[in-house]
């Protein structure tokens, strides 16, 4: 498995894998080991490429997780990069498909295999961040 030229190429690998629910494609982004972690939403710290794994897994049972990408704010400095987003994720259950806002961040790491993902922590948002508005620059920039 090799990774990306960038990291826009690997975020943009993860979002395709979620759009597509497919496991095998979304395993292919992250680094390798216990140095890989993702919190999805309302849940647990997941250390390791296993247990993203099962994670990932559970998620796509439901199908493919359709996320429209706003507000990008990202960094990169030498091998590291982050990215700072909105997700509006389309959800649909008993109340028919509403939207919902989750601010994301993801961080990339290039390895002698390219650019991987090594976090990507995801929190519900609040009201004033739903917008993708763009603010003004903070660390991120």
């Amino acid at each position: 498995m090799s990774g990306f030229s960038t990291p826009t190429d690997a975020e943009q690998a993860f979002y395709e894998a979620m759009a597509s629910a497919d496991l095998d494609a979304m395993m292919a982004v992250w680094a390798d080991g216990d140095e890989a972690v993702c919190v999805h939403p309302g849940g647990p710290r997941l250390v390791g490429t296993e247990a993203i794994r099962e994670s990932f897994d559970e998620i796509f049972e439901g199908g493919a997780v359709h996320v429209e990408r706003v507000g990008l704010r990202a960094y990169r400095h030498g091998d590291v990069a982050v990215h700072n987003l909105v997700e509006e994720i389309s959800v649909t259950g008993r109340m028919g498909t509403q939207t919902v806002s989750v601010i994301a961040t993801n961080v990339y790491v290039k390895s002698s295999r390219g650019w991987l993902m090594m976090l990507h922590h995801a929190a519900t948002a609040d009201g004033d961040e739903e917008d993708g508005t763009e603010r003004p620059a903070g660390p991120l920039h």
